[in-house]
């Protein structure tokens, strides 16, 4: 997903320099949360791993050995082989690996709450048969943890995506379901059960479980241009309609030849407001239910706007953003300033108020220098907190590198349940 130098036209590789000289003077010991606004460190968490280990087991090492202390559940989850890249888990005493299944549930819906588009709980009986956010929220409220929740890039799973709610997938330019991905079928986000369904989810989860933030990883448009991905579905004409814009036209335009102008800028253009309408129903939605709710958008993505994402106008939508950068985990010491230029360049962007959080790679090839290193970059750039990538592939001396990154780089960081309540 990340451009080649090839690729970069001058403007990019401008916008990228500047963004790398800001980061090289930046103060190595930035102040890293606001005022008072608590530095977050923050783990995810599914529910194979709670069961198999226990979820007080599972506290204790991240708390004891990374110093978390915010937690949130994979809510539901897309389909994906853990851990991921291969090998073995390294502390799970019950199997040695696992195959996600295709965005299942696994805590408990009130099916009443929904309409036409349910959540789908888990095939397997040891998963479906416990509401798991509700054993992690009674954990983390005894240890004073923050507790979140995120729903991952799939809604719903490809066979109910190509069958039952077909006419809610998004549609590409000949009028096929876009499967850029073998498994992933986005579900557009100007229909109006999608949108029904994306905000009773939140909605339970913030009045049933009053989790204290909302994580969405929700791929609302593929990634590519109108050659590769979409959306031309009807709800997409309705909502251009609405804007003024003639998306019939626009798709003549582009079918005849996908770099067209002005079509290809009026649909890059489209897709962002529509992704941004999207977010700004479900944060209004959200926040008549639960004023204090944080609405965290996890940017899963290098390109936002390849993806139909422009943080500007995601921005007044959203209380916080996670920025999903596992440069440790591939074991380079030379990319890591690529990862200072990025997180400095979303910084910039949103300016220094917006709660922003950077991931860490504690996985695969990853070292506890590396580790520690990512933790001073991510205070140096004025991160509000790190998340780590992910708990699951991740071995004890990872964990414990991340305690030690934060006792040198977070002025005042205290470990303890406390500090995130």
């Amino acid at each position: 997903m990340t451009p080649s130098v090839r690729a970069l036209g001058r403007r990019d590789f401008l916008r990228l320099a500047g963004a790398a000289a800001a980061a090289g003077l930046a103060p190595r010991r930035l102040r890293a949360a606001a005022p008072g606004r608590p530095f977050e460190v923050s783990a995810s968490l599914y529910a194979w791993e709670l069961h198999d280990e226990g979820v007080e087991r599972v506290l204790d090492n991240l708390q004891g050995m990374a110093a978390v202390n915010s937690v949130y559940l994979i809510g539901v989850m897309h389909p994906e082989h853990r851990p991921l890249g291969g090998g073995v888990f390294p502390h799970n005493p019950v199997r040695a690996t696992w195959n996600a299944e295709d965005a299942r549930c696994y805590w408990h819906p009130d099916p009443r709450r929904y309409g036409r588009i349910k959540p789908r709980l888990s095939d397997y009986a040891w998963l479906s048969g416990t509401d798991w956010l509700q054993t992690l929220a009674e954990a983390a409220r005894r240890r004073g943890l923050r507790l979140g929740v995120e729903n991952s890039h799939a809604l719903v799973d490809r066979a109910r995506a190509e069958g039952e709610f077909a006419d809610c997938a998004c549609r590409d330019l000949q009028g096929g379901i876009v499967q850029v991905r073998p498994w992933l079928r986005p579900l557009c986000p100007n229909h109006p059960d999608v949108r029904a369904y994306v905000l009773a989810l939140y909605s339970e989860l913030a009045e049933r479980y009053r989790i204290d933030y909302a994580q969405s990883a929700i791929v609302s448009f593929e990634e590519g241009g109108p050659g590769r991905a979409g959306c031309f579905c009807p709800s997409c004409h309705k909502a251009a309609a609405a804007r003024g814009l003639d998306l019939a036209a626009v798709r003549a335009a582009l079918r005849r030849d996908p770099r067209s102008e002005p079509a290809l800028s009026q649909w890059r253009d489209f897709r962002f407001a529509s992704t941004a309408d999207f977010y700004r129903e479900l944060h209004a939605g959200l926040k008549r239910l639960r004023p204090d709710l944080d609405l965290r958008y996890s940017q899963h993505m290098a390109r936002p706007e390849d993806w139909g994402v422009d943080l500007l106008q995601l921005r007044p939508h959203l209380d916080s953003l996670r920025i999903q950068e596992y440069t440790e985990q591939a074991g380079d010491p030379a990319a890591m300033a690529g990862k200072r230029t990025r997180l400095t360049e979303v910084r910039r962007k949103l300016g220094p108020d917006f709660p922003i959080h950077s991931a860490i790679g504690t996985r695969l090839k990853a070292t506890p220098e590396l580790i520690r290193e990512g933790v001073a970059i991510a205070a140096a750039c004025g991160m509000n907190g790190i998340t780590l990538g992910h708990y699951d592939g991740a071995t004890f001396p990872m964990l414990r590198a991340v305690r030690a990154g934060l006792a040198a780089s977070v002025p005042g960081f205290r470990p303890g349940g406390a500090q995130g309540s």
